[in-house]
Order: structure tokens, then C-alpha cells, then sequence
């Protein structure tokens, strides 16, 4: 009998393990409604909507985010928060996202930032991390490796 329920157990973990195998990253969209939500003589603080879209076929939770923020290749910030966000299968949905940096965080940036605002030209925003989502009750950890271009312009 300890050996069935051993094997149902074993049967169950390997069936969510199958059913997460195939989860991916949610597929980033756009950035919205930016805004420097404060700004002082030492740091900015800019809030954002990330725009993302859920390809798999099945619900998922977003659960945690940890990114490494750079700007024209260069490290500005971490953004690392906790989420329960619930997202259907196959939805686009959006999610809230504040950075504080510091000036001097900028300061390798601002002649060539400030240069290719006065041209016009897009600024290079990367991210580098990773998200936890959760399907099926079991987490999981999803590699984030992006760029999108900005104009300081904008902000």
C-alpha cells in the first residue's frame, strides 16, 4: 500500500514537471505611460506599465522579478520586487514597474545621453534577470534578457 502511494506521489510530480517543462517567458511588448514620478538633486525615480504578453496555454502566476537596468550598456539600478499577478493563457497584460537611480549612476551616460537627445537619437534601455511564475503550484524561475529603445525626450 506505501508502495502505491509512493508511486502515485512520484506519478504526480513527474506529470507537473512535464506540464511546467514547456512554460516560457512572457513575451515583453512595450513600455507605457512613463513618468518621473520624483525627482531630486541625488536620484530619480521614474514609474512605468511594462506591457507583456503570456504565450503559454495555460495560467500562470508572476510572482517575482529581480532585473539588472542599464542604459546604453552601462548599469543603472536593480529592480527587484515581489508580484501575485495572475495572468490568463494567452493574454497581454501589464505590469507596474518603478526604478530609482541616482545621478551619478548617469554620469558615464550624460555627454553621450545628452548628445543623442540634441541628435534626436533613441537611448539603448536593457534588462537582464529573471522572473519567477508559478503554474500548476510549482514555481519556477524564467531567464529575461531584453532591450527597447526610449527617447530622454520623452521624459
Amino acid at each position: 500500500m506505501a508502495g502505491n502511494i509512493r508511486n502515485i506521489i512520484l506519478f504526480i510530480i513527474l506529470l507537473l514537471a512535464a506540464a511546467c517543462k514547456n512554460l516560457v517567458a512572457p513575451v515583453y511588448e512595450s513600455i507605457e505611460q512613463v513618468e518621473v514620478t520624483e525627482r531630486t538633486g541625488t536620484y530619480i525615480t521614474v514609474a512605468a506599465e511594462v506591457n507583456f504578453y503570456n504565450p503559454n496555454h495555460r495560467n500562470i502566476t508572476l510572482k517575482h522579478a529581480d532585473i539588472n537596468v542599464l542604459i546604453n550598456d552601462k548599469p543603472i539600478t536593480n529592480f527587484t520586487r515581489d508580484y501575485n499577478i495572475k495572468i490568463d493563457k494567452d493574454e497581454h497584460f501589464s505590469v507596474p514597474v518603478e526604478i530609482t537611480f541616482t545621478l551619478a549612476d548617469l554620469n558615464t551616460n550624460v555627454i553621450t545621453s545628452a548628445i543623442n537627445a540634441l541628435l534626436g537619437k533613441k537611448q539603448r534601455l536593457s534588462y537582464k534577470g529573471h522572473i519567477s511564475i508559478r503554474a500548476f503550484g510549482v514555481r519556477i524561475k524564467v531567464p529575461v534578457d531584453g532591450t527597447t529603445q526610449f527617447d530622454l525626450n520623452d521624459l
